[in-house]
């Protein structure tokens, strides 16, 4: 919500400079076709004295800073004295109206040619979709391509490992990655012995458990490539290394979404559900697509080791025991029970009473245990009970009150996350048809999440068309003036899809689609402009149609134009990747220039979508909304006629003499 708060509060603001500010600065600054204006000698003393003032500030807070403040101010005079205004000079008077005579033959000629214009249009909208869905380079949730600043090694040995065991394999991981090719590009490694650690901090714990955090340096000191090092630390860390499942986890792009590849299970018996999940670990291991995958594993877990008692409830009746009883004095035995308190001073420590750990360790020793029964007699545990050793469930989660496996997956870098979640799917589309009764199979994670987000994002483009519909009705009396404007902002994708294809950039569900409802803004603007000096010059001129169209397009050419090329300027840095330290350039000469980084792969493709969408829309602005004006203006026509009776088509009937009528005065007859 803070982008769309954002571009509210200062489009309230531009339109208060717009009405308030700018024309104050324009009758005091501008010069008109009349007379030269120009500055008052008062205006200009008080902006130099502004300036002077400002300047010996500066030079007292930070005489570099005024200085280079000073060198700038006269390179841009410079420029614009010897090549700026000449330059702007020239295209006004010249380049331009050139520009324009030409853009007046081929407006003339796509009026004279209204249904190709129409028809074109709707098949290239067609085409592009058509194209697209063939070359594009896939969809995307948030940006893939953004290079990580920490990889995460996950290590998950056997569950009950012992806290020391764990450690050793962290150090010899971390033994491996002290001699990895590109090193110099790890600025720390931090392990952390007994939890996994993730992106938010957030995790199990277990000593079983560690994570060994890979941090890098920043982009512009980076000396290699960075995904290159992540695969190398992918296929190096944990070679060799036996005992425990070791993984790579990069951070997730935007906010926690899940894995891309999460499959959930839902059923009743968890034995079944844990075969289950194995037999998909499995397939998917034996697969191709096992190679794109990473992290591959089932959340049901082998559980730890257990003593389970077995109790013959006939027998302990007859003893008159329960199986609260004999729980309570085995787990007494082993764990301990709590017989006093020692005090020493204001420290107090509990006594715990249980057997030696030479028989806690040798499980025959439970024989020897006796029970104490309400009769008081002392019954062997051997005579009511039988034990062994197995294993119990690490985990049962449940979803829904159902019960539930997932077996998760990162995807490696390199490879789109909806590809291969694709594959996954047509992979186990088979599986999933051979389900037993009562077991079900679904998609959740990222997957899950990127399905809201598009039918969110979907919901409120149609909404921002539908409000600003009903803003144009209302404002042009009209209907089919704002479904020009609509059309133009639907045709304007066109432009994006193609803009995705030649920068060979996925669709991305957040960012593009940020981009594309921006877009819709800029359109609307261009459009409005257009048409609404078209029906003034028909209104107040009362001009002809195509010529009103024609002379508004010339006159609406150059607003259209600049604020299409300023827009695109300005989304250039964003979209290639500029970075420029403004404040560390004018405070201590650090520029810090450096191309690329996070936030060009962040927010490339929302600038591209605005970038192409806008070039393209410039075109649909200025020679097709003049073509589809000029179309349904003649439908209007049409309807008018079509509804309008045709008594009232031909006007009021004209006045007849009425016939005599057969009132009468004084007998006489009259004339009315």
């Amino acid at each position: 919500k803070y982008l769309p708060l954002t571009l509210i509060i200062t489009l309230s603001s531009s339109l208060f400079v717009a009405l308030v500010i700018l024309p104050t600065l324009a009758a005091r600054m501008l010069d008109t076709e009349d007379a030269p204006v120009g500055m008052t000698p008062g205006f200009r003393k008080l902006l130099l004295g502004a300036g002077a003032f400002t300047g010996v500030v500066l030079m007292f807070v930070n005489p570099l800073t005024a200085t280079l403040l000073l060198v700038t101010g006269v390179a841009v005079y410079a420029f614009h004295h010897y090549l700026g205004h000449p330059a702007g000079h020239w295209l006004m008077t010249q380049g331009l109206p050139r520009f324009i005579e030409r853009y007046e033959l081929a407006l003339r000629w796509a009026l004279g040619h209204r249904w190709r214009m129409i028809g074109a249009a709707a098949a290239s909208l067609v085409l592009a979709v058509m194209v697209f869905g063939v070359f594009n380079a896939g969809v995307e949730f948030f940006p893939e391509n953004v290079p990580p600043t920490t990889a995460y090694i996950q290590v998950e040995a056997p569950l009950g490992t012992r806290l020391e065991e764990t450690d050793r394999i962290v150090t010899e991981i971390e033994a491996q990655l002290d001699g990895l090719e590109g090193g110099e590009d790890v600025e720390s490694v931090v392990a952390t012995v007994g939890s996994r650690v993730s992106q938010d901090f957030s995790g199990s714990q277990g000593t079983h458990l560690a994570t060994v955090a890979v941090n890098f340096v920043d982009f512009e000191e980076r000396q290699g490539d960075v995904f290159a090092l992540v695969g190398r630390i992918r296929a190096d860390a944990g070679r060799n290394l036996a005992g425990a499942d070791i993984a790579l986890q990069e951070p997730d792009m935007g906010p926690p979404t899940g894995l891309p590849v999460a499959i959930e299970i839902t059923g009743d018996d968890p034995r079944e559900l844990k075969l289950l999940g194995d037999e998909v670990v499995a397939r998917l291991e034996a697969s191709s697509i096992f190679a794109k995958l990473d992290g591959l594993e089932s959340d049901m877990a082998e559980g730890r080791p257990e003593l389970v008692i077995d109790v013959d409830r006939e027998k302990a009746a007859l003893y008159g025991l329960t199986t609260q009883d004999i729980g309570w004095t085995i787990r007494n035995a082993i764990n301990g029970a709590e017989a006093s308190t020692y005090r020493d001073g204001k420290d107090e420590y509990d006594i715990t009473v249980r057997l030696a750990k030479e028989f806690r360790e040798d499980l025959s020793s439970l024989g020897d245990l006796t029970i104490t029964s309400d009769a008081g007699d002392q019954v062997p545990i051997s005579s009511v009970a039988t034990w062994r050793v197995d294993k119990g469930y690490g985990d049962v989660n449940r979803k829904d009150l159902d019960r539930m496996v997932t077996v998760s997956s990162d995807v490696r870098s390199g490879y789109n996350a909806n590809a291969v979640l694709a594959e996954v799917q047509a992979e186990l589309a088979s599986f999933q048809e051979a389900l037993p009764p009562g077991y079900r199979l679904r998609y959740a994670g990222a997957q899950q999440e990127q399905a809201e987000s598009q039918a969110f994002l979907t919901g409120a483009f149609l909404m921002a068309l539908f409000l600003i519909g009903f803003i144009l009705v209302s404002q042009f009396d009209s209907v089919t003036k704002p479904l020009i404007i609509l059309s133009s902002v639907l045709l304007s994708t066109i432009g994006v899809l193609i803009g995705l294809m030649l920068f060979r950039m996925p669709f991305g569900i957040i960012m593009t689609g940020v981009g594309v409802i921006s877009l819709a803004g800029v359109v609307v603007n261009n459009a409005i402009v257009l048409i609404d000096y078209i029906d003034i010059l028909r209104e107040r001129d009362k001009l002809e149609r195509e010529e009103a169209i024609i002379l508004g397009g010339k006159t609406r050419f150059r607003p259209v134009i600049l604020t299409a090329v300023t827009t695109i300027l300005g989304l250039i840095p964003l979209a290639i990747g500029l970075n420029i330290d403004f404040a560390g350039m004018y405070t201590r000469l650090s520029p810090n220039l450096y191309w690329g980084g996070e936030q060009a792969a962040w927010w490339g493709p929302m600038a591209i979508a605005v970038i192409a969408g806008l070039a393209f829309a410039t075109f649909l602005t200025l020679v097709l909304v003049p073509v589809m004006y000029s179309l349904l203006d003649d439908f209007d026509l049409w309807l008018k006629r079509a509804l309008t009776r045709p008594e009232e088509a031909e006007g009021p009937p004209a006045a007849r003499p009425r016939q005599p009528s057969d009132s009468t005065v004084s007998g006489e007859p009259v004339a009315v």
